[in-house]
């Protein structure tokens, strides 16, 4: 039986695959102990029945991408290095989890699942690895096959939007935003990721001290570090800081990508600004952007697109480039981005994580990802242009205003690619 391509995942399905890009997350934890693979695999299996829904085999026809259930094994590999999702390596399945010595990796479809959707899969993992391993029954906001499997885990609130006038679809146009390869004369290279770690305390009380949570903190640290390589720059520099828009579309339980962005432009006139005034000012902005009114308004004008495109299509090719334009036009509009999921919430699964990493597909020329967990910040900086002049400025930027940092790593991308379905 077909499973349809949901309109709230089918721009980054079709788009990615256009664009012939991998478009996977690795969700990359070290654990306190080195891992029991028994354990671990015994874990797996849990999950796996605690989210059928994701048990998937991306599959296509000369007309669409859709999904078909896939009973296999979700399959556990001893091993650092990429696999290859949707393949016969990993029994066709969308996920997989890999790990060695005292490291565990998530990989996982983003087509099919945002950070939030990811975050609740890990965390099922987890816990049932630390009930085995140290005994951990408290299982408080986590998914376990104790509770029910809700109808609306699997449903895309996209799919719900009611429809609007095809008149209101008219694309809106934005001037382009500073680019670091483009307008900043940087050289286009395979992605690399910059793996940051600083103190959670130090950081916290920074960011309060001038107004502004963790999240906005980093982006206008970005903002300052870019503008300061780049001062005689003629287009705005705009970041995009993504936000889970779930609470917005009262549909907590879903494991779509369900996401917006909050654009900031860092002009002249904030630049002027005080520190903790720009701050103020980007915190302003997010509140302001993030209405539920507004995202709402936002979320169904995107629905309304995109299922008037796949209507207007008949062929999977001209829904690929279709799909491609959208999802690499997008980066036009600002020079960076920054996620962030929040605070890991499951308190009684932190004493058993020392350091948790997102790597993440490089849709975007600069796109940095942030954890919060046992007392660390985890930065993972994320490029696909030649040179550290970049990095190495922003942590010139942290330094300067005093935050201690640790450069953990800094290597090629280790996301896992993903098959084109047959």
């Amino acid at each position: 039986m077909k499973i349809p391509v949901t309109l709230g995942d089918v721009m980054y399905v079709y788009g990615s695959f256009g664009l012939n890009l991998d478009y996977t997350v690795r969700l990359f934890l070290q654990l306190k102990d080195t891992i029991d693979s028994k354990i671990l695999s015994e874990a797996l299996v849990k999950t796996q029945q605690r989210y059928p829904y994701l048990s998937l085999r991306l599959r296509k026809d000369e007309k669409e991408y859709y999904y078909e259930e896939n009973p296999a094994p979700v399959t556990l590999h001893h091993t650092d290095e990429k696999i290859r999702l949707n393949a016969e390596e990993t029994n066709y399945h969308i996920w997989a989890v890999c790990y060695n010595e005292d490291r565990l990796y998530l990989d996982i479809y983003h087509g099919a699942l945002d950070g939030t959707g990811m975050y609740k899969v890990l965390s099922t993992l987890l816990f049932y690895y630390c009930a085995d391993r140290y005994g951990v029954t408290d299982h408080t906001g986590i998914n376990t096959l104790e509770d029910p499997i809700l109808p609306e885990e699997s449903l895309d609130p996209s799919d719900a939007m009611p429809p609007i006038d095809p008149a209101l679809l008219q694309n809106s146009v934005y001037d382009e935003a500073f680019s670091l390869i483009k307008d900043g004369g940087s050289k286009p290279s395979s992605q690399r990721i910059t793996d940051i770690k600083i103190p959670e305390a130090a950081f916290v009380k920074f960011s309060s001290a001038h107004d502004a949570s963790p999240g906005t903190m980093v982006c206008i640290l970005m903002s300052r570090t870019i503008d300061a390589l780049y001062p005689e720059r003629t287009k705005d520099l705009i970041s995009s800081y993504v936000i889970n828009a779930r609470p917005m579309l009262n549909a907590p339980h879903t494991h779509h990508n369900c996401v917006q962005t909050v654009f900031f432009n860092y002009t002249d006139r904030i630049k002027a600004m005080p520190f903790d005034r720009q701050c103020t000012v980007h915190r302003g902005t997010t509140f302001i952007q993030s209405d539920a009114d507004l995202i709402k308004m936002k979320m169904q004008a995107k629905a309304n697109s995109m299922k008037m495109l796949l209507d207007r299509m008949p062929t999977i090719e001209m829904k690929k480039q279709t799909f491609a334009q959208m999802l690499s036009g997008g980066k036009l509009y600002f020079t960076y981005m920054v996620s962030y999921v929040g605070k890991w919430k499951f308190k009684q699964l932190e004493p058993y994580i020392l350091e948790f990493w997102t790597h993440v597909p490089i849709a975007n020329d600069w796109v940095t990802e942030i954890a919060s967990i046992n007392g660390n910040i985890c930065l993972s900086i994320h490029q696909d242009f030649e040179g550290d002049s970049v990095a190495n400025a922003f942590l010139e930027e942290l330094k300067k205003n005093n935050i201690p940092y640790e450069v953990k790593k800094s290597a090629l991308s280790d996301v896992s690619s993903f098959a084109d379905a047959v």
